[in-house]
């Protein structure tokens, strides 16, 4: 599997994210993130986009510890390399509140109601 994180598994304009938070087919939400998923028409790896707002969690390496746990997180996802789907992440205060293996199994239990296995 790729270890890296590309350009190409981010959501990076504005109406990749508007497109999602318009019209989300799948949704997934507990005290700390809600996540929104929408398919894509072209086919290719699912896509991530983050949403930590200031205004939820104040401390800037609050925040940034935040977002790599969720890329490391999704980075390792099977499932993503084959899913055209993209995804959003939105954190909540609470997030700010747990440690690193919390956050890493409320991610893991949204990952499987996003991507369910066949």
């Amino acid at each position: 599997m790729n270890t890296s994180f590309p350009r190409t598994a981010r959501l990076t304009q504005r109406a990749d994210f508007d497109r999602v938070f318009q019209a989300p087919e799948r949704k997934s939400s507990d005290r700390c993130f809600t996540v929104l998923g929408r398919c894509r028409l072209q086919d290719g790896a699912a896509r991530l986009g983050l949403v930590i707002a200031k205004r939820q969690i104040r401390r800037a390496h609050e925040r940034n510890r935040i977002k790599r746990l969720v890329r490391e997180s999704f980075r390792q996802l099977p499932a993503r390399e084959r899913a055209a789907l993209d995804i959003i992440v939105i954190a909540r205060h609470a997030a700010e509140e747990h440690d690193n293996a919390a956050i890493a199994r409320a991610l893991a239990r949204h990952w499987q109601r996003l991507f369910p296995e066949k």
